[in-house]
């Protein structure tokens, strides 16, 4: 990255529950974010803009390599510079010309400056988001928490039966193939799967159905979570984070019959 005072930090996908915001207590955070603030003492620590309302935003190192993310600083922002920290959400939010505008006066920097360095952070991005997970490290007594523990999180891949199915083309001889089905007799209309979405990033099955009461979900033979329907599309997802077990399932069940899927095989972290 060139020399900027503001640069585009693009946090890649398995990172963005990472950040110690969402990883440690409340009160925990609030112990970093004061931290943070009462060094900036009403300063944005990269523009220099005075104001009593400063964002608290945490830089990561990442090493493809060794898959970790590693806490570089905290620091205490203007939100104009927080837009450019985070432009693919400034641009997503309707901001991006003025999270543009603002890198270029910050940085004193062109336009063709502003591209360069924008498509740098894309590639960046898209070269890290070949890992799934990443390790967390960091020295948090620099940042005023000595004593606050640094938890990982784990969340497993899962190994999905149905990545390559086109479910817009699926006819019911082929959904027979997928799933295990059961008709109630002089009943028509059993559960029928409209799509299923797995995203490793995050560790979530999303899946879309009609003519579904509920759907229950199994891991190795245990059923641990039921969600219920009221009525037309169920749209329901499970986050895998924190399970312990080998073998992942649903069940489908409607006034017309039962679909139960194949296993999602849950992999350990140390695989990754």
């Amino acid at each position: 990255m060139e020399d900027f005072k503001l640069t585009i930090n693009m946090l890649p996908k398995g990172a963005w529950n990472n950040d110690f915001s969402k990883t440690i207590s409340k009160k925990d955070w609030g112990k970093l974010r004061e931290f943070a603030l009462e060094r900036a003492n009403g300063k944005c620590e990269i523009c220099g803009y005075v104001t009593a309302d400063l964002d608290v935003h945490e830089e990561w190192e990442f090493d493809i390599a060794k898959k970790t993310q590693a806490l570089k600083q905290i620091i205490a922002i203007c939100s104009k510079c927080h837009g450019v920290k985070h432009f693919k959400n400034s641009v997503r939010l309707g901001y991006g010309e003025e999270a543009q505008e603002h890198f270029m006066k910050v940085n004193n920097a062109s336009e063709m400056e502003f591209a360069n360095h924008l498509n740098k952070s894309l590639l960046e991005y898209n070269e890290r988001n070949s890992v799934y997970r990443w390790k967390i490290v960091a020295d948090l007594e620099k940042f005023g928490g000595s004593d606050i523990e640094i938890k990982q999180n784990n969340i497993p891949l899962i190994k999905n039966q149905y990545e390559n199915v086109e479910w817009d083309k699926l006819s019911f001889k082929d959904a027979k193939s997928l799933f295990e089905i059961k008709r109630n007799e002089n009943l028509i209309g059993s559960p029928k799967i409209v799509s299923i979405e797995v995203d490793n990033f995050q560790g979530t099955i999303q899946i879309k159905s009609l003519f579904v009461d509920r759907i229950e979900w199994y891991l190795d033979d245990k059923k641990i979570k039921t969600r219920y329907n009221t009525a037309g599309l169920f749209t329901t997802e499970l986050k895998v984070k924190n399970l312990i077990g080998k073998n992942l399932k649903f069940k489908l069940i409607g006034i017309g019959g039962e679909t139960i899927s194949k296993n999602f095989e849950l992999l350990p972290l140390e695989v990754l």
